[in-house]
């Protein structure tokens, strides 16, 4: 029966226990062999986690590449229910004040037809010249294109509106809708899908047997004196008159800026002072007040928030080289590299950028000189003391000197964003500060790059590889191991088996001779 054995049965022998002891002494380096698989499975977990930190930190550190990303202003509005505003550094925009004043919203042009019945049809079915056509329309790029009619006869309100919404020619340029006055008519309402002058068309309707004119939808002047030419309006020096002129007369947004005025299609002005973008707030023109100021200068909770960006990112791939050295990496060549190639680029400065067509070498050297981090506030931590057992894992990251780091920013501010932000130009004509010359170690070292024209792995990538090859290495000897151990066990048992064959024989032997014996004549069995 499967399970049951008779080892011993014969010698009396503990064979089974014989043979477990045997292979379980042979088996002893099998613990060996798995102690040293899990050590190596140890470290490949702990460079995938140093790994993961190092592509953390190029993350980071590419978001804070370029100069721009420390040189960024803040727009200011006095009052952002007139209108919000933004600045960009890199499109020049610069820090100053100005005096901002809103005199007309950006509308959409509108058409109302008189009020029809919605069951009846506009024209009979059949009539060749009941139509709507639209004109004044224009394309993407505000060049005019040829009219669009729509053919009505035998076609009710709300089927006009749907022969509307569905033709290509106007689609993007006007939207229809239809807006129920009473229980039985309604209007036909078209609007511009562009707001300002651009989105203006005139719509007609023709040979349609019922009255359903189409109105333009346009507010009335508070006053109906104005004259509504050019000289007029530049001649109003009201800014109320200048805001009803401008209400009644034009779609297209318009705010002053110092006294400079300004129209836009959009209530979106971009670039008007320059690098600035002002946007109109919708509800503007319902404000009491219409003036308010803007001030455009350095924003310092972005720039020091980059800046706390770069030391966590610095600090959390230290922090963990340092735990890494208490566990399983302890005394491992690559944590030595990675931190020895850290503290270079830390202790690197920032190469000067001063022209050296007009400066001599010695004036560079010296600039260069003044592009460390510590000169800007940004100081390495070193403990008190040293605890050779539990070494601090501090040791060795970043700390804000929040005085110094101020104090370079009023006075040098240029320098700190070179410092931290510069970027090699494609062409090689550059220099990199310290966020580019970290994310691109970061990548050399854990990822393949090209490095004069050949592929380099990183080196966490070639020792992930050495140690998995290890892990095979192990798991091939310990599987080895088990087939050697399994042939010996089957062998004792063949020898074993061997022997209580033997030992059977022998026993059948005695007990037959003693047989014998007892029947030989005169023979006595010994007494006991």
């Amino acid at each position: 029966m499967s399970g049951i054995s008779f080892m011993g049965v014969g010698s009396g022998l503990p064979v089974n226990d014989i043979i477990n002891a045997t292979v379980a002494a042979e088996a002893q380096p099998l613990k060996r062999l798995e102690n040293d698989k899990k050590f190596f499975q140890s470290q490949i977990s702990a460079l995938g986690q140093l790994t993961s930190r190092l592509s953390t930190m190029r993350t980071a550190m590419l978001d804070l590449r370029g100069q721009d990303k420390f040189s960024q202003l803040a727009a200011k509005p006095g009052n952002d229910k007139l209108f919000t505003a933004t600045a960009d550094h890199l499109a020049g925009a610069t820090a100053g004040n100005y005096s901002i004043q809103v005199l007309a919203e950006a509308r959409s042009y509108q058409q109302t037809s008189d009020p029809f019945s919605r069951t009846d049809f506009l024209a009979p079915e059949g009539a060749a010249d009941a139509k709507l056509t639209f004109t004044g329309l224009k394309d993407a790029d505000g060049n005019a294109i040829d009219p669009v009619e729509i053919n009505v006869a035998g076609k009710t309100l709300d089927q006009v509106r749907q022969e509307i919404n569905s033709n290509d020619g106007l689609k993007g340029k006007v939207s229809a809708n239809l807006v129920n006055v009473d229980g039985e008519n309604a209007r036909l309402v078209l609007k511009a899908q562009k707001t300002g002058e651009e989105g203006r068309f005139s719509a007609e309707f023709s040979g349609v047997d019922l009255a359903a004119g189409l109105n333009a939808k346009v507010t009335n002047l508070s006053s109906p004196d104005f004259d509504f030419n050019q000289v007029a309006y530049d001649a109003i020096t009201d800014l109320d008159e200048k805001r009803a002129y401008l209400q009644a007369r034009t779609l297209d947004a318009r705010i002053s800026i110092d006294g400079i005025e300004a129209s836009n299609s959009t209530n979106n002005f971009s670039n008007v002072v320059t690098g600035v973008s002002i946007n109109i707030t919708p509800g503007a023109m319902n404000e009491a007040t219409k003036a308010s100021s803007l001030e455009v200068k350095r924003d310092d909770k972005a720039i020091r928030d980059n800046i706390d960006q770069f030391v966590k990112a610095y600090n959390d791939v230290i922090i963990h080289l340092n735990e890494a050295k208490k566990g399983s990496l302890y005394g491992d060549n690559t944590i030595r590299t990675v931190e020895a190639e850290m503290r270079n680029i830390l202790y690197s400065p920032t190469p000067s950028n001063l022209d050296s067509d007009t400066n001599s070498s010695d004036d560079i050297a010296a600039d260069t000189q003044k592009n460390f981090l510590a000169l800007i506030g940004i100081e390495v931590y070193t403990p008190g003391t040293f605890d050779p057992e539990n070494p601090d894992s501090q040791n060795g990251t970043l700390r804000v000197n929040s005085a110094k780091l101020n104090e370079a920013l009023e006075n040098d501010f240029d320098r700190v964003a070179h410092i931290l932000g510069a970027s090699d130009f494609a062409d090689g004509s550059g220099v990199d500060g310290y966020a580019a010359r970290f994310a691109d170690l970061a990548q050399r070292l854990t990822s393949t790059t090209t490095q004069n024209g050949q592929l380099s792995k990183g080196l966490l990538e070639v020792r992930r590889e050495g140690l998995d090859n290890q892990v095979k290495r192990v798991d091939d000897r310990i599987e080895s191991t088990n087939m050697r151990l399994k042939l010996l066990e089957d062998r004792l048992k063949r020898q074993f088996a061997a022997i209580e064959g033997l030992v059977a024989n022998f026993n059948s032997s005695g007990s037959f001779l003693a047989q014998q014996m007892n029947n030989l004549p005169g023979y006595t069995r010994p007494q006991r």
